[in-house]
């Protein structure tokens, strides 16, 4: 594995969580662990997750039911995002194509 892994008890302790309701967002599919080695923590990608699932909870006040609908609608967003961008990728370079600009006959 190329990233590191921040371990779970450090994780939480930073957040100002418990180690237990990591494991909840784990088993709610909301995050996911890793292990490598002995070690069983998170990527950076998931860090970053569980602090917006802490910050929708403390500071706005949202339930997991409401959060769990705001990951998976920013999950999808992000998703359509890439798309959008690869189509106009795939746009930019078909009218850099010789005879783009040729009228068909």
């Amino acid at each position: 594995m190329n990233e590191r892994i921040i371990p779970r008890e450090s994780v939480a302790r930073h957040l100002s969580i418990t180690t237990e309701a990591l494991v909840r967002y784990e088993r709610l599919g909301l995050v996911r662990s890793v292990r490598e080695g002995e070690v069983e923590g998170y990527e950076p990608s998931q860090v970053r997750r569980i602090w917006s699932i802490t910050t929708y909870q403390r500071d706005l006040g949202v339930n997991l039911a409401g959060v769990e609908v705001i990951l998976r609608l920013r999950d999808r967003m992000s998703h359509l995002h890439r798309h959008l961008s690869h189509l106009a990728d795939d746009l930019a370079a078909l009218a850099e194509r010789p005879g783009a600009d040729d009228e068909p006959s």
